[in-house]
């Protein structure tokens, strides 16, 4: 039986929301999406999540924190997946209907319109390729039902703005955060020890460790004992080690596949090394920062809203390898520096990008969609003001 929407203040029962994604899959998105379920004020808020095509390798983690997990499925055409979404919608009857990324929001906006969803937030969690003009149409359409539109950065904010037209008044710029305490510092490297360098992420075109590879090539051809980890799966790996076998690098490169668990990886590392062609704010970068990790990640996305170039790392172009190689030479040329940007990147994201002041910042969300007045009242810490980029104390 369909159970009849209420504010959580009219009953007292827990503001019900459901995290709409494509699958629960390896990648930064879904990690989000665990964060803000792990970290939810219990009593408050009841999470459960909704999956569009299937359920994913991380949805034991969800399963293990007692949060459910359904998948709609890929059968039939778009519009009878919608039409089973709104169906599920009714059942498990939603306060707030929180999409991730275009797919989930196309289908979820307007399921959540058709199952009378009191409101629907959505995260954009990078640029996701709105330059195609189809996808910018359905976006707008999309946004017309929803009651907030959440930026994770602002390069992704300037793109909902210009090309998905979303109004000032829906739109919010909150940045992802990771658990700090996660994370150690690394100890001071041994003096004249071998350089090594880590990435972490997806390995799928997006990320380009094409140029990455090419890069290394040149840094290995000055410095024959430098090093680099890749942490990671996906689409291209074969690709990618087909042109670790092309460039000679087998002893210089290790491709470690996927670990849920990087801190140790990160910990053994000297900087972190991202070179992507496009990013929302890389989860892993943060992650390398708090590890006290300097980095060197490409101009792209928000990325310049988490690196202060010469100050936690340095930002370079992107499909770039003779500049990345220039950098990473740099960055091994400096052991001082590298002790130093490292301690500045720690304290960024410990200041900047603090999970748990996330996870409330869209806690109030939801509440301020649904009683803007409860959301006032509400026993949630402040936001946590970003500074100025560049501004370091």
């Amino acid at each position: 039986m369909t159970r009849p929407h209420t504010t959580p203040s009219s009953n007292g029962s827990p503001v019900r929301v459901v995290h709409l994604v494509t699958t629960l899959a390896i990648g930064g998105l879904e990690k989000v999406v665990l964060d803000l379920v792990r970290l939810s004020t219990s009593g408050l808020f009841a999470p459960r999540v909704v999956c569009l095509d299937e359920s994913g390798v991380l949805a034991d983690r969800f399963a293990d924190l007692g949060v459910p997990v359904d998948v709609i499925g890929t059968r039939g055409s778009v519009p009878a997946r919608i039409l089973r979404l709104a169906q599920h919608l009714k059942q498990v009857a939603p306060d707030v209907l929180h999409t991730h990324n275009p797919q989930a929001h196309l289908h979820g906006a307007l399921a959540a319109r058709l199952a009378r969803v009191p409101a629907v937030v959505h995260t954009k969690h990078g640029r996701e390729y709105m330059e195609r003009t189809g996808l910018a149409s359905l976006s707008r359409l999309a946004t017309r039902w929803t009651s907030r539109f959440v930026a994770v950065s602002e390069d992704a904010a300037s793109v909902a703005r210009e090309l998905e037209s979303v109004p000032a008044a829906k739109l919010r710029v909150i940045h992802n955060g990771i658990d700090t305490d996660r994370f150690a510092v690394r100890p001071q490297r041994p003096l004249l020890s071998p350089m090594r360098a880590i990435t972490v992420g997806r390995l799928s075109a997006v990320k380009d460790h094409a140029t990455l590879l090419h890069a290394v090539r040149r840094v290995v051809d000055s410095v024959p004992t430098f090093k680099l980890d890749i942490i990671g799966d996906g689409p291209t790996r074969a690709d990618l080690e087909t042109l670790r076998e092309t460039l000679g690098l087998r002893d210089r490169v290790r491709v470690l596949g996927y670990h849920e668990q990087v801190a140790g990886f990160l910990a053994a590392a000297d900087f972190f090394v991202l070179s992507s062609i496009s990013e929302g704010v890389s989860i892993a970068l943060l992650e390398a920062m708090a590890s006290g990790l300097p980095a060197v990640a490409t101009d792209v996305g928000g990325n310049r809203e988490v690196v202060v170039s010469g100050v936690t790392g340095y930002l370079v172009p992107p499909r770039a390898p003779d500049v990345l190689a220039a950098v990473m030479l740099r960055m091994q040329s400096d052991v001082a520096g590298l002790e130093r940007m490292g301690r500045a990147a720690r304290r960024r994201v410990e200041d900047q990008f603090n999970l748990r002041a996330v996870v409330h910042q869209y806690e109030r969300l939801y509440l301020e969609c649904l009683e803007p007045a409860r959301a006032r009242a509400a026993e949630l810490p402040p936001a946590v003001p970003v500074k100025p980029l560049g501004v370091q104390r």
